[in-house]
């Protein structure tokens, strides 16, 4: 096992980019594992991140933090997080290097502190091309970021109705053309029918999702009796699970799975943190960023002093 650092971050996006970032500047060691699976590279365009008046690419926002870490010498590795283990002053990492196709043997370093960073895995429809369209648009993960572009374009909440019905209504915030796709229509309450109804929202039976080869065509769905609809973009409301199930860590969680944290991003693990995704917030940049800040600040004064 390599010599101790100060802190290992698990993910490399917004959350662990931006930890990094922080503790390079408080002088503190620190190595990213990044395994290449972070939400933010699907993002088509982002035009809720301050600063980026014409918007941003996902991947492209990830790359310019990249960038950035480079004039503090710090560089993400591509690797896998295998598993985690509290031991004396810190913890021991089993991480896997990810280079091209060829399997690498499990290597180990200790920290004194770790910082869960790895976001959620979202559940996608069965498709080859999911990551794709997502990219294109037709699949899209965050109202939040991108319901204000959705003016006078068809929209499906896909996932189970009761769910796709809550995020439906608040879809109706931006588009006049609204639908909830689900298989379980009869699990919805009279009143929960009355309410999409009073909303303008449409309730569509699924039968098959026909996702489109390439990003210029919509995406269809027909009904039991045969009916395609037709959409523009699809947002599946079919679940995540947050990237940190095979950690072997028994740290506390919610009734979602997500990590639990206090204000300063420490989980019930002494020396343990997590922000962004990985814990159960607003999943934005903007929010992963501040909780990063606030976790590699506490990270930073939890230690001891580095005063030159």
């Amino acid at each position: 096992m390599s010599g101790s650092i100060d802190c290992v971050i698990v993910g490399g996006g917004p959350a662990g980019l931006t930890a990094a970032l922080y503790l390079a500047r408080y002088r503190r060691t620190a190595r990213v594992f990044d395994a290449g699976e972070s939400r933010a590279r699907l993002i088509p365009v982002a035009r809720n991140v301050p600063g980026f008046p014409s918007g941003i690419n996902g991947e492209a926002w990830l790359a310019h933090l990249r960038e950035q870490l480079t004039q503090y010498d710090v560089a993400p590795e591509h690797a896998q997080v295998e598993a985690i283990e509290a031991v004396s002053d810190g913890f021991r990492i089993d991480y896997r290097p990810m280079r091209g196709g060829d399997a690498e043997p499990v290597r180990a370093v200790h920290a004194r502190r770790v910082l869960l960073a790895a976001g959620i895995r979202d559940a996608l429809p069965t498709v080859p091309n999911a990551d794709d369209l997502t990219r294109a648009g037709l699949f899209r993960l965050c109202p939040i970021c991108d319901g204000y572009e959705t003016e006078g374009k068809r929209i499906a909440m896909l996932g189970p109705a009761k769910c796709a019905l809550l995020h439906a209504i608040f879809m109706r915030t931006f588009s006049r053309d609204v639908s909830v796709v689900a298989s379980d229509l009869d699990a919805l309450s009279g009143i929960e029918v009355d309410s999409a109804a009073a909303s303008g929202v449409s309730l569509i039976a699924l039968s098959k999702l026909e996702a489109p080869p390439g990003a210029d065509q919509a995406v269809q769905i027909i009904s039991p009796g045969g009916a395609i609809h037709v959409f523009d973009s699809v947002y599946p409301v079919m679940g995540c699970h947050p990237r940190s199930d095979v950690l072997g860590l028994d740290v506390e969680r919610d009734e979602d799975g997500m990590v639990r944290t206090e204000k300063h991003q420490r989980t019930s693990i002494e020396h343990l943190y997590a922000a962004g995704d990985i814990v159960n917030t607003l999943n934005q940049i903007s929010v992963a960023s501040g909780e990063a800040a606030i976790a590699a600040t506490a990270i930073h004064k939890s230690l001891p002093h580095n005063a030159r």
